[in-house]
């Protein structure tokens, strides 16, 4: 039986909130001395900044940054996941529904992704702004308002790209540690998943919708993520590798008949037809 399957980008895998617990203790004074104790020793011991090196560039960033541009949602997301609460500035068209929280008037409005109000930005006066693959060229304009990192991640790499980016946004809040215990945690469902789909025999397409029309994607694509981590079989090993993917018709579809369908609604993201999304299902 066929399955479609939708996904956010990389959501199949990076999914999950990490529980943590408190137990009483049974003694709560000297429990607390102790813990205030060590607070202010970590906080002595903690430095004031941090020098980033990111793909375009070198950026001395305050830790703990009290104000953040953040125009990368994937870096959003690690911030919400690390808990903690800078005052934020964050595109809010096209936010994705598992953010939806940031709508909040309670967080300025920078814009799009694609274009991001500079101004806004501007006026916001962050300690510490952070872009991602679509704002790129405005680097350099970026730098002149605050200290400006770089978060995309090269997807042939993507391991090692992932690792890098989060734990270099956990170093500016002083998280590493819990960033590190999280990706290790995603790492072990990584390879869980990567065995039940050897053992599975399934193989797959990855799409993506856009507006009625349909592209595919392959191994070592920007989804590559799906066969590569993942390990599901491609149904079709030849696919053209671009950032636009390879453009298909329905036909193709059928004429493979694949087990699954990952489907990238990107549709969904920017507005416009859902005829294509819809179809792949039928």
């Amino acid at each position: 039986m066929k399955k479609k399957l939708y996904l956010s980008a990389l959501a199949v895998l990076m999914t999950g909130a990490l529980m943590t617990g408190c137990a009483k203790s049974e003694s709560p004074a000297p429990a607390a001395a102790s813990a205030a104790s060590e607070a202010t020793t970590e906080a002595a011991n903690t430095p004031s900044s941090v020098t980033i090196t990111h793909t375009l560039g070198t950026a001395e960033v305050p830790v703990n940054p009290k104000r953040v541009a953040v125009l990368d949602y994937s870096i959003l997301e690690t911030i919400d996941f690390l808990g903690v609460t800078p005052e934020i500035i964050v595109p809010k068209t096209h936010l994705p529904e598992y953010l939806k929280k940031y709508k909040d008037d309670s967080y300025a409005d920078a814009g799009s992704l694609v274009e991001p109000n500079v101004e806004a930005i501007n006026e916001f006066k962050p300690d510490l702004i952070i872009i991602g693959g679509r704002q790129a060229s405005l680097y350099e304009e970026f730098s002149k308002i605050a200290p400006t990192i770089y978060t995309s991640v090269e997807y042939t790499d993507f391991w090692n790209e992932f690792e890098r980016v989060n734990l270099m946004t956990a170093e500016i809040f002083d998280k590493k540690e819990e960033a590190k215990s999280k990706i290790d945690q995603l790492k072990t469902q990584a390879e869980e998943i990567h065995k039940t789909a050897e053992e599975s025999g399934k193989k797959a397409l990855v799409i993506q919708t856009n507006d009625g029309k349909i592209s595919a994607y392959g191994p070592g694509s920007r989804f590559g993520i799906i066969h590569g981590v993942l390990g599901i079989t491609p149904v079709d090993d030849t696919i053209e590798v671009s950032k636009h993917g390879m453009e298909i018709g329905f036909e193709y579809i059928a004429e493979k008949n694949p087990d699954l369908i990952f489907v990238v609604d990107r549709t969904t993201v920017v507005g416009g037809s859902d005829i294509a999304s819809k179809n792949t299902g039928q």
